[in-house]
Formats: C-alpha cells, structure tokens, sequence
C-alpha cells in the first residue's frame, strides 16, 4: 500500500469485509461480535519500533444450524473468489469443520472463516500493519 492506513480506517474496512460477506451467506447470520479480537496487536514488521499496530474484528454466524457449516463455508469461499480476494487455505469441509483463509485485494488484510467447538462458524480479519489513531499521517 502507497500510504498506511489509520486504525480508524483499518476498522472501517473491516467491518465492509466482514459485512459484506455475511450479507450474501444463505442462512443469513446474525453478527455476534467475539470480544477476544478488540485489542490492537504490536506490528511485526521489519522496522521493528515503528509503533504501528494490526486491528482485528471476529463475529459468530449466529442461527446458522450446524448443518449449514460446509454450505456456508463454500458461499464464502465463492464470495471471496468473486470479490477478487486470493484464498489462501482451506480445510476441514469433509468433515464438517471448514476453515477458509484469504488476503483481500488490493489491501491486504487477513480474512478467516473458521470452525469452533461446539459447531458454531465465525468470520474474522486482521489488518495489515496501521497507524495508531492518536498518531499524525506522515
């Protein structure tokens, strides 16, 4: 990317790329958002101390019955592909625990489907490394 983005900016294209996913999935989920994923992370990248930070954002697909799981997984992988995002992995369908990973283009951020105990899917993305809102654009 030419310019890097605020966490404020960061956290707006996460919610498009979280919401515009489950807006084409069939059932449609209610987005429960998972708390373990609102603390901005250190950056690992090679400078190091640069103090920029990745955001991240994961929701439970809600009302979606366990027997959905593979349907839903596949509808994202398709959704992704047609988005132009790359795929990354996938798993776990043939036995009815997907997980789906991408980068989204043309920016870059992480994007996870995943299974979890219990039968319950969540979608997730992680930005790449970001401004702090409370430091100046260069």
């Amino acid at each position: 990317m030419d310019r890097t983005l605020s966490e404020h900016e960061a956290l707006d294209r996460i919610g498009t790329l979280i919401t515009s996913t489950a807006a084409v999935l069939r059932p449609h989920p209610r987005l429960e958002p998972l708390t373990l994923f609102t603390v901005p992370g250190r950056c690992q990248d090679a400078e190091g101390g640069s103090g920029r930070i990745v955001v991240s954002r994961a929701y439970w697909l809600r009302e979606v019955p366990a027997r959905d799981n593979v349907h839903v997984a596949r509808q994202v992988v398709d959704e992704w592909t047609r988005q132009g995002h790359t795929l990354v992995g996938t798993g776990g369908f043939e036995s009815g625990h997907p997980n789906v990973s991408a980068l989204s283009r043309p920016d870059g951020f992480v994007l996870a489907l995943a299974w979890a105990e219990g039968d319950h899917l969540y979608l997730a993305a992680t930005s790449p490394c970001v401004r702090p809102d409370r430091t100046p654009a260069p």
